[in-house]
């Protein structure tokens, strides 16, 4: 492995535990591919064969789901360094359930299912950070489908604000999530996540700076969750 691919990989949050020397000593005796790919090309395809993990070390893809009528969803952007899949890897029906569409020029890693399997073996730091990633990645559909059930932006961003709240165990709370990640969470664009963070600020309901949020107003915000 190219000494500049180490770098990137060892950035990736599966990685980040891991001596750098260690792991280029590792790669010396493992299978391992790496591809270039343009924006357009597509690793993998929803409903292909998923028997290696595929790490995004340079640039910008998307996933993408299509639906039985043709049409193209794009669920997540991902930026470099990324893991693909995690948890589909070891399924057993090992098939991606999305594709990946490079956005930007990027360079892939392909790691067979046994050299995953000999990398957990020989360090647990990236075992302990895989089962993270899975469980992070569930925690989030979970709450993906949690909001399902309300109708307005406003509603969705409202009950993760009392969740988070109530978990942390206080008003002033640090939310778990980017503004970009929230917004794919919450299926909008950000600007739109945005606009609507400002609206509560506005209005007087929380105080927002960053991923700092402030509840001023608990009624106030409740009150909005029961609106039609």
């Amino acid at each position: 492995m190219k000494r500049h691919e180490l770098v990137y990989l060892s950035e990736c949050p599966l990685f980040q535990s891991v001596d750098i020397l260690k792991l280029e000593s590792f790669f010396q005796t493992r299978k391992w591919d790496c591809r270039s790919y343009t924006p357009g090309q597509i690793p993998g395809r929803q409903g292909d064969p998923y028997d290696a993990l595929i790490i995004l070390l340079q640039g910008k893809a998307a996933t993408t789901m299509t639906a039985p009528n043709g049409k193209v969803v794009r669920l997540e952007t991902l930026q470099a360094p990324a893991a693909i899949g995690t948890a589909v890897l070891f399924s057993q029906q090992k098939t991606l359930p999305v594709s990946l569409e490079i956005v930007e020029p990027a360079d892939c890693l392909f790691l067979s299912e046994q050299t995953v399997m000999d990398l957990m073996h020989e360090f647990p730091s990236f075992l302990k950070a895989y089962l993270m990633d899975n469980g992070d990645r569930l925690l989030m559909l979970a709450e993906k489908i949690r909001l399902f059930q309300f109708n307005s932006l406003r509603q969705k961003i409202v009950s993760h604000l009392l969740i988070q709240a109530d978990r942390q165990r206080s008003q002033e709370f640090s939310l778990i999530y980017s503004r970009e990640d929230l917004a794919q969470l919450m299926g909008v664009a950000r600007p739109s996540l945005s606009r609507e963070f400002s609206s509560l600020v506005k209005d007087g309901l929380i105080e927002a700076r960053g991923r700092s949020v402030k509840i001023l107003k608990r009624e106030g915000l409740l009150k909005a969750l029961r609106e039609e």
